[in-house]
């Protein structure tokens, strides 16, 4: 299922909007690397998700996998989160133009092709306004990466 959704979304625009946002990669050198994942997350959008850095160290310290921290590592999430306030007007126009394109996408539901791209543009919503400090992984390890953290908080084994 998750392969024909990917096939209807690089049919119906997939293609465009990863060239956009290559675009927008190239643009925006510095920053190349994160949008550049950004851009192939939107080239096939269904069996990956975005997790938070965060969740992720979380993850790793809650299952004894992590690995020692160092400065640099925190230097990179500060630097991360800079970079996401100064990405803020970018990401809100991204934003404006995934939910306009979902809404497209709902006033065209009778054509049933066009459901996997409302839920590709929900998708892509969350993470075209904050793209830094993000991770994309596959469907299953966020799930359960985020099934561990509510385990958890919630003191279940």
């Amino acid at each position: 299922m998750r392969l024909l959704g990917n096939i209807i979304w690089l049919i119906l625009g997939g293609w465009a909007l990863f060239l956009l946002y290559l675009i927008a990669a190239i643009i925006f050198f510095p920053i190349f690397l994160p949008i550049a994942r950004l851009a192939l997350f939107s080239l096939w959008p269904f069996g990956q998700d975005v997790i938070s850095k965060s969740e992720l160290e979380e993850y790793k310290r809650i299952t004894n996998t992590e690995h020692v921290g160092s400065a640099v590592h925190t230097f990179g999430r500060s630097v991360g989160t800079l970079l996401n306030i100064l990405w803020i007007p970018v990401g809100l126009i991204l934003a404006v133009i995934h939910f306009m394109a979902s809404i497209a996408n709902i006033l065209l539901f009778f054509l049933i092709v066009t459901i996997p791209n409302i839920v590709g543009h929900w998708k892509m919503m969350g993470v075209a306004i904050f793209p830094f400090n993000k991770v994309i992984v596959p469907t299953e390890i966020a799930e359960e990466i985020r099934l561990t953290l509510k385990k958890k908080q919630l003191g279940i084994k």
